[in-house]
């Protein structure tokens, strides 16, 4: 890739993550919650995170030729739900883990009772968004949304996850599966909503879908590159996958046209993230 197409692929970018961080601001402030439940929401939320979701989001919508501000309510309510999925899977019940984005997760800066009802609220803070926006895609978004998380997706891929108990490797087909329900189907959601939200034909909604599914599955294997620490065989299967998978991502968007740009190197960028 050329560096000029990086260089305003990445402005594009940061200035998505600056519009949703804002508006994120803005909802928490306006959120009449108890105080202690509201600083556990805003240390969830605001302590950091790279805002890929509504990123995807937002630069769907753009490569389709929607409109980018009414598409930021919608981006963030994107966001808020994956903070709650990240309180409860940090949850001691769930992956046990103490630290999240360099601080100590929401669990272990305020209770774990507190955490859960936080990610709770954040949950229902991100469908009221929904309901309160544009209501003529109120509805289908909010469909949209809770099928990719609920029992057929993020949450019942969670549910997988702890049937597999104390399995470091899975079977592979167990894996995917996981990895679809969970990673892959709000990557998947965050693109097909954003693409529905510029008015597109059915048709490019589904590319976008697909291109998010299988973004979400090579970004999930390149996560588990970095976290396995793995090497030799079991290494270059994995770098495989995650080539198969990215260049399935870029295929469903090729011909859409030049505003796509910023689609491509977010899964280019997956790509290095393997080597």
């Amino acid at each position: 890739m050329r560096k000029g197409k990086g260089s305003k692929s990445e402005a594009l970018i940061k200035g998505d993550r600056a519009l949703v961080n804002r508006a994120l601001k803005r909802q928490l402030g306006k959120n009449k919650a108890p105080a202690i439940l509201s600083r556990a929401m805003r240390y969830a939320v605001l302590s950091g995170g790279k805002r890929l979701r509504p990123v995807l989001l937002i630069e769907s919508a753009r490569a389709l030729g929607g409109n980018i501000k009414s598409t930021v309510p919608f981006a963030c309510a994107i966001e808020l739900v994956h903070n709650f999925s990240l309180i409860h899977d940090d949850l001691p019940a769930m992956d046990n883990d103490d630290i999240r984005r360099g601080k100590p997760a929401c669990h272990k800066k305020f209770g774990e009772a507190l955490a859960i009802l936080a990610g709770d609220a954040l949950l229902n803070l991100a469908f009221g968004i929904i309901s309160e926006t544009n209501k003529k895609w109120s509805p289908k978004a909010a469909a949209l949304l809770s099928g990719a998380i609920g029992s057929r997706g993020m949450i019942g891929g969670q549910a997988l996850e702890l049937a597999c108990g104390d399995l470091t490797r899975p079977a592979r087909a167990r894996k995917n599966k996981i990895d679809t329900m969970k990673t892959a189907a709000i990557m998947a959601v965050s693109c097909e909503l954003g693409a529905a939200l510029a008015g597109s034909k059915k048709e490019n909604v589904k590319r976008m879908r697909e291109y998010g599914k299988n973004l979400g599955r090579a970004f999930q294997i390149a996560d588990d590159i970095k976290d396995c620490r793995v090497s030799g065989r079991a290494l270059d299967m994995m770098r495989a996958r995650v080539k198969f998978f990215i260049s399935k991502a870029k295929k469903t968007i090729k011909g859409l046209g030049k505003k796509t740009e910023v689609l491509r190197y977010i899964a280019d960028k997956v790509y290095a993230k393997i080597y």
